[in-house]
């Protein structure tokens, strides 16, 4: 999942479906290196990358439209890189999950963080993560990630998806939440929404993509062992 800019089919994303498709509408768009062509030197020095989503909407089958998910290597420290994403438009849930360092299929804690238009959400080191979009309305984002590393989609495809799948109820009740059965281990969701985290210039009134107006901001996301005291989910978030 390389390149410039890419489309998710549905059926692309069958490995990771409650029920598989053969279905050929677009699900989602990302868009690599959307940042203004004059700041990609800066960009590069700072080895992060600034890239858009968008996701279409539309139930895959009776599942909510969502990411393929995947998780982050570790950098030289043995801490897994975080990542950073903001609402444009609409409304974003992240579903993330922590693994057991040596065991796949036992997830330790998920989440489900539910943010709004001009919210951030901050995905700390160590979790998996998905993307859902809630409404029927594209949902678009913004992220800042370090460059210059693959993602591990293979964990989430051999475990057919994340510990739940977000698939479409009745009308008294939005969403309906299905546990993966190829996970061993899977804890109860607890619904998060994202706080700001001044410490780390995080804000809801400064646009993600300004915060490379003060580089030094950015430093958690190449170095996140110089900050695990801020990147926990305490600090980043609080419960519904």
């Amino acid at each position: 999942m390389s390149g410039k800019s890419f489309i998710r089919k549905a059926s692309d994303l069958s490995p990771v479906l409650f029920v598989p498709s053969t279905d050929k509408r677009a699900i989602y768009e990302v868009e690599r290196e959307q940042n203004d062509p004059e700041e990609q030197g800066l960009l590069q020095k700072l080895k992060i990358r600034y890239d858009i989503t968008t996701i279409f909407p539309g139930l895959i089958g009776n599942e909510l439209p969502k990411t393929f998910g995947h998780y982050h290597p570790r950098n030289l420290s043995g801490v897994a890189y975080p990542e950073i994403y903001e609402v444009i438009e609409n409304r974003a849930w992240y579903l993330i999950q922590r693994p057991n360092k040596n065991q796949p299929k036992v997830i330790e804690e998920v989440y489900l963080i539910e943010t709004k238009q001009n919210e951030k959400a901050l995905i700390p080191p160590g979790f998996g993560h998905v993307t859902i979009n809630p409404e029927n309305k594209n949902l678009v984002m913004a992220n800042f990630v370090a460059n210059g590393f693959d993602f591990d989609y293979q964990t989430y495809e051999n475990l057919r998806g994340s510990a739940y799948y977000l698939l479409h109820a009745d009308k008294d009740e939005l969403v309906r939440l299905e546990k993966n059965s190829y996970y061993d281990k899977v804890p109860e969701i607890i619904k998060l929404k994202p706080k700001e985290i001044p410490e780390l210039g995080i804000t809801w009134d400064v646009p993600l993509y300004d915060m490379i107006k003060k580089p030094e901001t950015l430093d958690f996301l190449i170095h996140p062992e110089k900050y695990l005291e801020l990147l926990t989910i305490k600090n980043c978030f609080t419960k519904i």
